[in-house]
């Protein structure tokens, strides 16, 4: 259990910290769930997911700074659920968007959705799944 408490502690640091898989990740989300975000893409915003052709986004997108992914070397990317706000406490997992294995270039840069006390609606799920199926380059999301 100590080392284990080590372990997390690294992750809740001043100096941002790696987190290698995204499992580590959501486990590290499910115990500290109140994690500074930073919302490079707000809601309507565009993003192009690595393509030239950006798309508006129906939720909100942003990143943890502190805790890096090392799949790109940056903060590990998130999604909030349609019907919840970066302000919201207790953003927790409850679901991921991998890109498909065509897109070798972006393997592990996982994107984590994320809800209130892991609370969302049909509607935000039906938002998030019709935006990823209607862009090429991922898997289904998956939901917890």
């Amino acid at each position: 259990m100590k080392l284990l408490l080590e372990n997390w502690r690294k992750y809740t640091a001043d100096e941002p910290s790696v987190v290698p898989t995204r499992e580590e990740m959501v486990n590290f989300l499910m115990n500290e769930p109140n994690q500074e975000i930073y919302l490079d893409n707000p809601k309507g915003s565009k993003k192009g997911f690595g393509r030239t052709e950006k798309v508006a986004l129906p939720f909100d997108y942003g990143e943890y700074r502190g805790i890096i992914n090392p799949a790109d070397n940056m903060g590990w990317d998130l999604i909030i659920v349609p019907s919840a706000t970066k302000d919201d406490e207790l953003l927790m997992p409850v679901g991921h968007v991998e890109y498909s294995k065509e897109r070798r270039d972006k393997q592990g840069n996982d994107k984590i959705i994320i809800a209130p006390n892991k609370q969302y609606t049909e509607e935000d799920r039906a938002i998030i799944d019709g935006f990823f199926t209607n862009l090429e380059g991922f898997q289904p999301v998956r939901w917890y």
